[in-house]
This record gives structure tokens, sequence and C-alpha cells, in this order.
């Protein structure tokens, strides 16, 4: 076999080992963050990295947010995350099934399913090798669309004062499979919707079906609305465009979607809500959690639930002066130890 599996000592992490294959090209890095709710649950990314120390960067990051995430949206599995470095190489099914044998090598500690540029046909190729891939049969950017737009109507009853979001105005970044579906929630209930993404085929199509307004890219962060909705990749409120916002409020669906926590901050002080993405875009791994548990029937009420949940961290933000960011993070890591404690 010519796949290695190497173990890199990384400080607050369980485990994280680096996977290559000489024959596949497989270049992977799989980041167990913690375990103590479950094993680790988080997809696997397909993406093309400049260098080693960026890859690194990035699994990192995410399995940390998927710990957070599973947490805090009451799920039992932990958090971790893998990335495959496409760069000059293609996806083949060679290549899925070698990252596929570096999981069983983690005997069920991790268990793995979609994520960007990660598709059901990737997954199959990983169910042909590993029992421990979820997910192939669910569609995650619905639910995760759902629990966005719940979570919208929440926050409006703070920058509205009301959780009907008739005429509510919101600017989507990003109109893939999620940012799309959330738009025609958004238009359903009577809001408007400005758009912008640099997949022309993506809006194109998104302004078939609905009314909307499209943005170039560059400036839609200037749009004056009620709510920002990154829908793209991660930092996107960073420290130039956060002083380009004129909304009262941040809910998208991007994973990682503030550069630092002095961004977090800034936004309190502004008077921006951030609702922390970890929370709000936590609906598609709710829908595999469903599936493995047996608990499709439920899925709805939990994902009214990250409504719910955003509602607590805004109250408990306001009434300790703290950022949203902080506040939900406590309220993870209380659940985590608590599982400890027992």
């Amino acid at each position: 076999m010519s796949l290695k599996l190497v173990d890199l000592s990384i400080g607050g992490f369980e485990r994280v080992v680096h996977a290559t294959d000489s024959t596949t090209k497989l270049d992977c890095l799989i980041a167990i963050h913690n375990t103590k709710l479950g094993p680790a649950l988080g997809g696997v990314r397909s993406w093309s990295y400049d260098n080693f120390e960026a890859q690194k960067s990035d699994v990192l990051r995410l399995a940390e947010s998927m710990t957070l995430k599973n947490s805090i949206c009451g799920i039992n599995f932990g958090g971790g995350k893998a990335v495959i470095n496409l760069k000059n190489i293609k996806k083949t099914p060679e290549l899925y099934h070698s990252y596929a044998e570096a999981v069983n090598l983690l005997k069920g500690n991790y268990l793995t399913a979609g994520d960007v540029n990660t598709f059901k046909e990737d997954l199959i190729e990983c169910s042909k090798v590993t029992k421990y891939v979820y997910g192939i049969n669910v569609e995650t950017s619905g639910p995760t669309a759902r629990g966005i737009f719940y979570a919208i109507t929440s926050i409006n009853e703070f920058i509205n004062n009301k959780k009907d979001i008739k005429n509510i105005h919101v600017a989507i970044s990003g109109v893939g499979k999620v940012g799309s579906k959330l738009a025609k929630l958004i238009v359903k209930a009577g809001g408007r919707i400005t758009a912008a993404s640099i997949d022309l085929n993506s809006i194109n199509a998104l302004k078939k079906e609905i009314h909307l307004t499209e943005s170039n890219p560059k400036n839609l962060f200037e749009t004056r609305c009620d709510i920002i909705s990154p829908c793209a990749l991660g930092s996107a409120i960073n420290k130039k465009s956060k002083k380009q916002l004129k909304c009262k409020a941040i809910v998208g669906a991007a994973n990682n979607q503030l550069d630092n926590q002095d961004t977090a901050e800034w936004l309190m002080i502004n008077d921006i809500i951030y609702s922390p993405d970890y929370l709000v875009n936590s609906g598609g791994v709710i829908a595999i959690a469903s599936e493995i548990n047996k608990k499709e029937k439920l899925l709805e009420k939990k994902l009214i639930e990250i409504g719910d949940r955003l509602t607590q961290v805004i109250l408990e933000s306001k009434k300790n002066k703290e950022s949203t960011n902080l506040v939900s993070k406590r309220i993870a890591c209380e659940r985590i130890n608590a599982i400890r404690a027992i």
C-alpha cells in the first residue's frame, strides 16, 4: 500500500494526520479537534492550496469550528475536518479511495461527509472503501438554508422589532446551492434581495426564478440593507470590508466569516449584530446527524431551534456586553465540559 500517514503534533487537537499516496497523488490533512461528545463529524473539503501551511491553517480552523458547531446545535458528535489539496491534480475515484483508506486508519474516531467541492459522487467512491462516510443521500444545502432563514426571523426581532420578515432587505454574497435557496425563502416570505456572485451562471439562473437586484461582488457590502449574508468562502468580513458595512446584522452560510476576534468586537461596538457562523449554518450537519441517528422526523424542529439558540446568544451578548462570538463559544464549551464532568 502506497498510502502513508504521518501524525502532526498540534496543541489543542486530539490528532492531526497528514495522509499522502504517491500512486493516487493524495495530499490530505485530517484534523480531529475534540471527541468528548462523540466521534468527530465533519466534511472533507477538496480545494487547491498554494502551500502546506495554508492547507494546515484551513483544516485546523474548520475542525475547531466543527467542535463548536456540533456542540452548540445540540448533537452528540465531536469536531473534525479533512482537506484534500487539489493543486496540480485532478479529482479521480482513486483519489477518494485512498482518502477513504486514511479515514479507515482512524478507526471510527473521524466520520467524513461532503463539503466544498466534494460531491455525492466523491462520497460514493469513499463508501466503496470505508463505512465511516455519511450524507450520501442527504441534501444538505436545503437544511442549511432553512436554518439560516430561521436565524434571520429571530434576529429580525432585534433589528426591526418583529419576527415577520416581510419587506426585510437582505444582501447575499454568493448564490450557490445554499445562497440561492436562502434567497428564494426570503422572497417567498416577502423580503427583498440584493445579490452578488463571481459565478455569473448561478446569479443569472436565480434571476429567472425570483426578482433581485444584482450587485458587483466588490461593492455588495456597501449595500444599505437590514442584513448582509455571506454565503461564499471565509474571512469575508475583515479589516477592509467591515468599514464598508451599512447593515444592521450579519447572518450567513459561509464558514469562518470573520478574519479575527477583533472584527467581532468592532461589529459589537458599531451596533452590527453578528450571528456566529457555526451556529446559524449548522443545518447541514444537523441533517447528517439526523440520518445517522435515524431521527429525520425531528429535523425541522432542530432547524427551528437554531433561531432560538441565536436569540439566547444575542440576549447574553447584550447583557454581558461581550461579542456574540465569545458568548456562543462559551455556551458550546460549557456543554463539552459538562460531558467531561460526568
